[in-house]
């Protein structure tokens, strides 16, 4: 029965660290969508070929690369969507281009949020991690497993959020980042529980089964 807590508790531990790296390198990454090649478009009337878009940022390449964050990408956008329109003013219609929708400004909101509560998710599962590590049950105002929990989803709802309202360039899919951060964001998930359990304090009366997130039995102390 001992080697069996003592199994998940490391389990626990692990998992948190591994998704706290994946949050934080996901958060920070630059591809959390990026353009195929090839796919022309006009960012302040310079052309560009492809593209990518993280959570702060935004990065478009041709012989060179440019890069501006997402706050700026959006009156750009509309720059080249008014561009496009008095282009195709009086044009004949074979020869007309496609005008994109016009981007939504909360995009770069979204994504500010979404980074903010990774990272605060990230910085719960790591002190949870630690406590555990050092087999540590303290008295805390706020445990950092609430943080994680409530980063997390705070996390997740805005980077869906954030994926959902990518701006209309060409044909945009999810990069490698994105798959990073929602790996992290699943870890997290797997791991808080259980790290709560490790962590909680515990109180006399109630005994050990104090120490789960409902206040009631809890499986790794029954027979």
């Amino acid at each position: 029965m001992q080697g069996r807590k003592q199994s998940k508790r490391a389990t626990a531990i692990a998992l948190a660290f591994i998704s706290a790296a994946a949050l934080v390198v996901g958060g920070f990454g630059d591809r959390w969508l990026q353009t195929q090649e090839g796919i022309g478009f006009e960012l302040n009337d310079v052309p560009y070929r492809s593209g990518n878009i993280g959570l702060l940022s935004f990065a478009a390449c041709q012989s060179e690369c440019t890069s501006m964050s997402n706050t700026d990408l959006m009156p750009a956008l509309d720059k080249w969507i008014a561009t496009l329109k008095q282009r195709n003013q009086g044009a004949p219609v074979n020869v007309q281009q496609k005008v994109p929708y016009p981007p939504w400004h909360g995009f770069p909101v979204v994504g500010i949020i979404a980074l903010v509560a990774a990272l605060l998710a990230a910085a719960g599962l790591v002190c949870g991690g630690l406590l555990a590590l050092a087999n540590k049950r303290m008295e805390m105002v706020v445990m950092p497993t609430t943080i994680a929990v409530l980063g997390l989803a705070i996390s997740i709802i805005n980077g869906c959020l954030f994926v959902a309202t990518k701006p209309d360039i060409g044909s945009m899919s999810v990069g490698w980042t994105f798959g990073a951060w929602g790996a992290g964001a699943v870890l997290g998930l797997a791991a808080v529980f259980p790290l709560n359990r490790a962590i909680r304090p515990i109180d006399e009366e109630i005994g050990v089964a104090s120490a789960t997130m409902s206040w009631g039995t809890s499986r790794d102390d029954q027979p």
